[in-house]
């Protein structure tokens, strides 16, 4: 799941998918069009062009036109850009990430929003809830006759490959 991080102490809990778009085109700059009063100018942080998550955040932002990170508010990598929102103490900062990478590979305290009333917990993400989301197939090629191929398909489809696609912070496919 794609997720919108803020300063835990920032008191927003949700944010709609066009209010990031106007956060992110520059329509809205000050926390109070979000209903946040007393934090100031939104410092929205970017990642790098062609990273994995400015990529989903380009993909979100449809037709709307993203607009350029003011200097210095780009985060090369997605550690600072979590520990910038959580530990620089800004609380006017908001950033993006990929919920396993706070949550289990930083063990981060920030606050994930929840996207139009949908917290990105496992269960809405598992159930189709949450919004942002991204499914990721393992597929071959037709006449690969290699029989190593589809045992390992057949093994992350059982329950020990689930397991594994968990354990690596991904929510696995029931069905």
């Amino acid at each position: 799941a794609f997720v919108f991080i803020v300063n835990k102490d920032n008191p927003l809990d949700s944010i709609t998918v066009d209010q990031i778009r106007d956060v992110y085109s520059g329509a809205i700059t000050d926390w109070s069009q979000l209903g946040v009063e007393g934090v100031g100018p939104i410092v929205a942080y970017q990642r790098p062009k062609n990273s994995g998550s400015q990529t989903a955040l380009e993909a979100l932002m449809g037709d709307t036109p993203l607009m350029e990170a003011p200097q210095g508010v780009v985060a090369w990598d997605m550690g600072d850009i979590v520990d910038t929102v959580e530990y620089r103490n800004l609380p006017n900062a908001i950033g993006y990430s990929f919920r396993f990478f706070c949550t289990d590979m930083m063990g981060s305290e920030v606050k994930l929003l929840a996207v139009d009333g949908v917290s990105p917990t496992e269960e809405n993400i598992r159930n189709g809830s949450y919004p942002i989301t991204s499914t990721l197939y393992a597929i071959r090629l037709k006449g690969n006759d290699n029989p190593n191929v589809l045992a390992l398909l057949e093994w992350i489809q059982s329950p020990q490959g689930m397991a594994l696609v968990e354990k690596s912070g991904y929510t696995p496919w029931e069905g």
